[in-house]
């Protein structure tokens, strides 16, 4: 009896030793990267949000899909504050000024609804977002928006400065 639960000690020691030094999967190696981008999306909504006066909390959500690719909306179960979410595939094809593109308009969104909350237009979101960004960067996104849910709007929501 001695003999086998020894046997089973070093067995499941040495399974031990094989998981906790085993290199990552990919799976793993995913949602390390996954957790970076929306830490830097977050550090450039908080950034964003203090230069345009926004008191309120934006959390980020990188998801598989969004139907708008970018969204932002009231947080769920009551809790206060917006979450601003954004399609993962989308996000990962933005260059870190065409981010702060989108973080800016989104933030337009929560502007206008912390201000004027009747008032919610995209030529408006824009004209928020145009106090830190400029038009050239919003001109850009929305070309890749409209590439990636393949439809071309127009840009004259977008107003002149």
């Amino acid at each position: 009896m001695r003999d086998r639960s020894t046997v089973v000690a070093a067995f499941l020691a040495a399974l031990w030793l094989f998981v906790a030094t085993a290199p990552a999967s990919a799976a793993d190696g995913a949602s390390a990267e996954m957790i970076e981008r929306e830490k830097h999306l977050q550090n450039v909504v908080d950034s964003l949000k203090t230069r345009l006066a926004i008191p309120d909390t934006v959390a980020v959500a990188i998801v598989p899909v969004n139907k708008l690719v970018v969204s932002v909306e009231r947080a769920k179960n009551g809790s206060p504050g917006f979450t601003l979410s954004v399609e993962d595939g989308f996000i990962q094809r933005l260059s870190d000024d065409e981010v702060g593109a989108v973080v800016a308009h989104e933030l337009g969104h929560v502007w206008i609804y912390t201000h004027h909350p009747f008032l919610q237009t995209e030529e408006l979101a824009n004209e928020i977002a145009m106090r830190v960004i400029s038009r050239e960067l919003l001109e850009s996104l929305y070309n890749k928006v409209w590439q990636r849910t393949g439809t071309r709007g127009t840009l004259t929501y977008l107003p002149v400065k």
